[in-house]
């Protein structure tokens, strides 16, 4: 039965009742780790040897600090960036300090750019993983707990991983086909994360123990976007046209991936002017091999499915526009009817 909790204290107080006293715990990657819950766990145990702690993550994402020159401004543009309540992941500041007692460990398979080259925790721990294996090497590590944010249906009851499902619930699976234990499964609710539909939807029985914390909530961590060059426009607007319509799009964040983005919808939304700067780059662009063989200049009759494990603000204005619409289901046999125009999701 799951257990419900509005206080974090009385929370952590059950899930250390009912976890053994060495913990192996993984979050998920960025937006998924639930900072208040980790915070608090890694006080209960910080001074406490006999609770040695395990946590398996990746992407610990952690504002960065003005420098020792001008602070004022900087400190004031980080406020109201990442607001000024944001909480900081205490073991990501132990880490920087190389101070993470001797009875903590902190593995990473993905680390945010630049910012742990100095600590030698940090590098002894990293773990070099691809994505898609990330799963399997979690049950070989054993988990006890899986703590994940997640998001609570507008005006109902049903949650949604939001961040990271298919890692939860893969590492769960991947428990179980081993015949390793179930992980007792915490998730905190954040009224924040977006809500997503399909495969993120959870039934709320799915959770061993739900936190909903009273407001006001932490803002999340705001992405800070760098402005797209002309360089970065002009790669935009040629890989544009290398997109067929009908195909795939898999994108992920920073400057090339807006100017793909900014690129499409004005390939599909004002045809004349997206033709006249590709022309302006290169006339005999659309006789290329490559646009012909791969690519196109129309707009999308049929749409593109879209494939991100980051779904960005670009990503977000394609699906608005109408560039990203094309569904895709988990049937070979139904996709290449749908593929040859003899069958319809809608019928």
């Amino acid at each position: 039965m799951t257990l419900h909790f509005t206080d974090l204290d009385a929370a952590l107080e059950h899930l250390l009742g009912r976890l053994p006293p060495a913990l192996r715990v993984a979050a998920p990657l960025a937006l998924g780790k639930p900072h208040r819950l980790l915070n608090a766990l890694y006080a209960r145990i910080e001074a406490d040897p006999a609770r040695p702690l395990h946590l398996y993550t990746a992407l610990s994402l952690d504002p960065p600090a003005p420098g020792s020159g001008l602070k004022a401004l900087p400190a004031a543009i980080m406020a109201r960036h990442f607001g000024e309540d944001f909480p900081r992941l205490a073991y990501v500041q132990a880490m920087k300090r190389d101070a993470l007692p001797a009875h903590v460990a902190v593995e990473e398979f993905y680390l945010q750019s630049g910012a742990l080259l100095d600590s030698c925790q940090v590098q002894r721990r990293y773990a070099s993983l691809n994505y898609t294996h990330v799963a399997n090497a979690l049950a070989q590590r054993g988990l006890h707990m899986i703590v994940q944010k997640v998001a609570r249906e507008p005006g109902g009851e049903r949650l949604s991983f939001s961040c990271n499902s298919d890692l939860t619930q893969d590492t769960v699976d991947a428990h179980l086909a081993r015949g390793l234990p179930r992980p007792l499964l915490v998730a905190e609710v954040d009224p924040q994360l977006p809500w997503l539909g399909g495969s993120a939807l959870a039934p709320e029985d799915f959770f061993d123990v739900v936190i909903d914390l009273p407001g006001p909530h932490p803002r999340l961590f705001g992405l800070p976007r760098q402005p797209v060059d002309d360089a970065d426009y002009a790669i935009g607007l040629y890989a544009s046209a290398l997109v067929r319509d009908g195909g795939t799009l898999q994108i992920g964040i920073g400057t090339l991936a807006d100017a793909l983005c900014h690129a499409l919808v004005l390939r599909h939304t004002d045809n004349a002017r997206y033709r006249q700067l590709l022309g302006a780059l290169d006339p005999q662009l659309e006789s290329h091999p490559a646009v012909r063989e791969s690519g196109g200049m129309e707009p999308f009759a049929i749409g593109l499915y879209g494939c991100s494990e980051m779904i960005n603000e670009g990503f977000k204005h394609l699906v608005e526009t109408g560039v990203i619409r094309r569904k895709v289901v988990d049937d070979a046999a139904l996709m290449r009817r749908l593929a040859e125009g003899s069958a319809n999701l809608g019928d």
